[in-house]
């Protein structure tokens, strides 16, 4: 691979088994912390990547997380699903609330981008007031992002599976 661009540092929060890792680094860009709170899926990412995700996000010390450049997070989507019970912030397990986390951490480490990705119903969720409240904590860390959030479909990119999800491109 010629590389042409510059080499970034990324962190993979909610890795899961590395979908993002896997973009990133044959972009030529380096992953420096993952993090996951599914065992089985840190094992798979460390097996694959030579890498040991750490465990719940809600345990990090931020100051110990590696200066990074890109901010990748498939921040849980259970709370924001058709499928679930649809709590969204107010999800009783916690795992609504995580994208808080991922503001704490940008507040910490201010990188040049984030990539967050989740379930297509985030976009109108609540009425709309998720991706609000989202849109308007993006703004008060000083990032920018589009007004309504991109849909992209895994068929755009000829993967066989019909999925359609969220993207939140900030810059």
């Amino acid at each position: 691979m010629t590389q042409t661009h510059e080499s970034l540092k990324f962190i993979d929060l909610f890795c899961g088994i590395g979908g993002f890792h896997q973009a990133l680094s044959n972009l030529g860009h380096k992953c420096v912390f993952a993090s996951d709170i599914d065992e089985n899926c840190r094992e798979a990412y460390k097996h694959n990547y030579k890498l040991a995700p750490h465990g719940d996000i809600t345990n990090i010390n931020i100051p110990n997380i590696p200066a990074f450049d890109i901010l990748c997070a498939g921040f849980p989507c259970q709370p924001f699903s058709k499928a679930g019970q649809q709590q969204g912030f107010k999800d009783k397990t916690g795992r609504g609330n995580l994208f808080f986390n991922i503001c704490d951490i940008v507040q910490y480490h201010k990188p040049k981008y984030m990539i967050l990705e989740n379930v297509k119903n985030l976009k109108s969720h609540d009425d709309g007031n998720t991706w609000k409240t989202i849109k308007t904590n993006i703004n008060d860390l000083g990032y920018h992002t589009y007004d309504e959030p991109i849909v992209l479909n895994t068929l755009y990119f000829n993967v066989p599976q019909n999925r359609e999800r969220v993207i939140i491109l900030c810059k």
